[in-house]
């Protein structure tokens, strides 16, 4: 467990910097892949316990305090001088000394004594902290143009006198994405930015941390509000998230799906829709029975009916008692119907289950029976279908079947929400039906939602605590 717990910041890295001794980190990527937010938000979290500084060499100092206020007297304005040990390569780069023990074979053209102030005030603050500094260099490239100098020798001299010989942790911000200097960091990472069916995304690669384990070597990220925040796997989150359910209220003219979130990028459910959920390779479990709890718990929570088939058969049992901790075991008795084939239902099955014949789809779930059963519910109703659990009971051609049921769901003003998985047979069927036709996707340890019908933007998806409805958040990948 590190001494910091940022949810902006992969732990790696986190880890990385405040393990024992120094530490120089490279972090490289284009223009507009998000580096110097990704450094400032570094910078920021350990300001209180590293000394945290910044050495920008491309933005005002204006301009920064503006968007990170608390910058403050940490920019560096090098303006102070004076003498100090740990200088060798300082000394060298000043033009005192010989450069052949340094870069060997290496002609350089440098006065002797030059005044190099930017790096005088770095050198001071590192010498005369208290503390362990964490100094950024924004640009590393930046800065050597303005002293006339290579990246390599300027690097080369921090590392020895700042990092080698103060302890000290440097991060250099490298816009040249020379591949060539990786070596002279302990630590390297990437930003990228990236196509998605024309949606963007934004990509961290952890390449190198040396001494630090990597479980997670790539990471998505956003940079709303001007803010870096990282996105990694932590779904155990959901089994822990039960609660007395708050309901989410309904957008307007349309019905929720139980996540704020998810309302605020679709608009909602619409009266008489029909919504497709495709889940694709790798996506836990968990997030399938997370979106699916939301949504029969806030109908539930309304008074509304569901008609419920879920997309996992194995996870019937477990995802029934979470609901009974959410919502009251009355109100499930009333609003609330499991689709079970009579042969398999036994004693543990529960007040809510509606026991079928599972030999036609379009038998079985007849507008009429499904009326009559919830006859206690207020509408419109709710029809949530795993296709999986669906094709498992009725066969693969489950769809020609269903059409009627549909067509039921759309005249009587309900909502149709289909869940399919990679294994699905009837996932491009269902899609031409569909109305709404959103895509869960598993990208490194993150997770993504976005839009087929209507097109939207990739919002990466979290597990949290919410204080309305269910604990899936999404937040746009801009």
């Amino acid at each position: 467990m590190t001494d910091i717990d940022s949810p902006s910041l992969p732990q790696e890295i986190v880890r990385f910097l405040e393990s024992q001794g120094g530490h120089s980190l490279i972090v490289r990527g284009n223009a507009g892949t998000g580096k110097t937010t990704f450094v400032l938000e570094l910078a920021e979290t350990f300001k209180d316990r590293q000394g945290a500084h910044y050495l920008s060499t491309r933005v005002s100092e204006k301009a920064l305090l503006q968007q990170f206020p608390w910058l403050g007297d940490r920019l560096l304005s090098g303006q102070k001088e004076g003498p100090g040990n740990h200088r060798s390569g300082l000394g060298r780069l000043k033009g005192v000394g010989s450069w052949e023990a340094l870069v060997p074979h290496k002609e350089m053209g440098i006065s002797i004594g030059r005044s190099m102030a930017l790096l005088e005030r770095l050198y001071e603050l590192v010498e005369k902290g208290q503390e362990r500094q964490l100094i950024v260099v924004d640009s590393i490239d930046a800065l050597a143009d303005r002293y006339d100098l290579g990246c390599r020798e300027l690097m080369i001299a921090l590392q020895r006198d700042l990092v080698e010989g103060r302890g000290a942790n440097l991060v250099f911000v490298l816009e040249s994405n020379d591949l060539m200097l990786d070596y002279l960091g302990d630590g390297v990472v990437q930003l990228t930015r990236s196509d998605r069916d024309r949606r963007l995304l934004r990509e961290m690669d952890l390449i190198k941390l040396r001494g630090c384990e990597v479980q997670q070597p790539l990471y998505l990220f956003s940079l709303k509000g001007g803010r870096f925040r990282c996105f990694g796997a932590n779904w155990d989150r959901g089994r822990g998230a039960v609660r007395a359910w708050a309901r989410v209220n309904d957008p307007e003219g349309r019905l929720s799906y139980g996540i704020e979130d998810l309302d605020g990028m679709t608009g909602g459910l619409s009266p008489g829709g029909v919504a497709l959920i495709e889940m694709g390779p790798g996506v836990p479990p968990v997030l399938g029975d997370l979106i699916e709890r939301s949504l029969v718990a806030n109908f539930a929570a309304a008074g509304r009916g569901v008609l419920w088939v879920p997309l996992r058969e194995s996870a019937g049992p477990d995802v029934r008692g979470e609901l009974e901790k959410m919502v009251p075991l009355e109100t499930l008795g009333r609003v609330v119907r499991m689709v079970e084939p009579a042969s398999r239902m036994d004693l543990d099955s529960g007040p809510f289950m509606l026991p079928v014949e599972g030999g036609q789809v379009a038998q079985d779930l007849r507008w009429k029976n499904v009326a009559y059963s919830l006859d206690s519910a207020s509408p419109p109703f709710l029809s949530l279908m795993g296709l999986d659990s669906l094709e498992s009971i009725y066969g693969g051609e489950v769809m020609e079947g269903l059409v009627e049921h549909l067509a039921e769901v759309r005249r009587n003003g309900g909502a149709f929400v289909g869940f399919t998985s990679p294994t699905t047979r009837s996932t491009a069927r269902l899609a031409d039906l569909a109305t709404v036709h959103l895509r869960v996707e598993r990208v490194g340890g993150a997770v993504i939602v976005y839009g087929n019908k209507p097109f939207t933007e990739c919002h990466a998806l979290t597990v949290e605590e919410r204080q309305r409805g269910g604990c899936v958040s999404l937040t746009p990948l801009l």
